[in-house]
């Protein structure tokens, strides 16, 4: 069984696929599980689906905070991180923001690197210091909560 951060770094891998592909989240998983032998933990399959539920929000987000370069610009290291953490911050009530910032960051180092890291840390860093504020608002509801 995968723990929290293995499972994140799993969805961040599926998240990141995604973005090279039209496949159905379903067929990605299944030949995850068939190509590579992956047995997928619940928590990623819940992120994954999660991101792309919600990926029109979270990109709108992603474009208002990430002030230096536009949203087609960012690699899709980066924006499989920072679609990640913003929805982490956002539905997922449970987990401190500051280990989805921490988590993304070092998703991004190690698939990316230190530049494109320290790129991730300013934008969910300003992304959490506006919702923090009150000036993004939370979900209305929650019913897609990752436990």
């Amino acid at each position: 069984m995968l723990n929290r951060r293995e499972s994140r770094q799993q969805a961040f891998e599926f998240i990141f696929e995604k973005s090279f592909n039209d496949n159905d989240i379903q067929d990605i998983l299944r030949n995850a599980g068939d190509a590579r032998d992956v047995e997928v933990s619940g928590y990623a399959k819940k992120l994954l689906q999660g991101v792309y539920d919600h990926r029109d929000e979270i990109d709108g987000y992603i474009s208002a905070y990430s002030v230096k370069r536009k949203i087609q610009r960012l690699s899709k290291v980066v924006l499989a991180a920072l679609r990640l953490a913003i929805y982490e911050i956002l539905y997922v009530p449970d987990l401190d923001a500051a280990i989805s910032i921490n988590e993304a960051v070092e998703l991004t180092k190690k698939f990316s690197g230190r530049d494109e890291s320290g790129y991730v840390n300013g934008v969910l860093g300003g992304f959490l210091r506006a919702y923090s504020a009150g000036e993004v608002k939370p979900p209305v509801k929650n019913e897609d909560t990752p436990q």
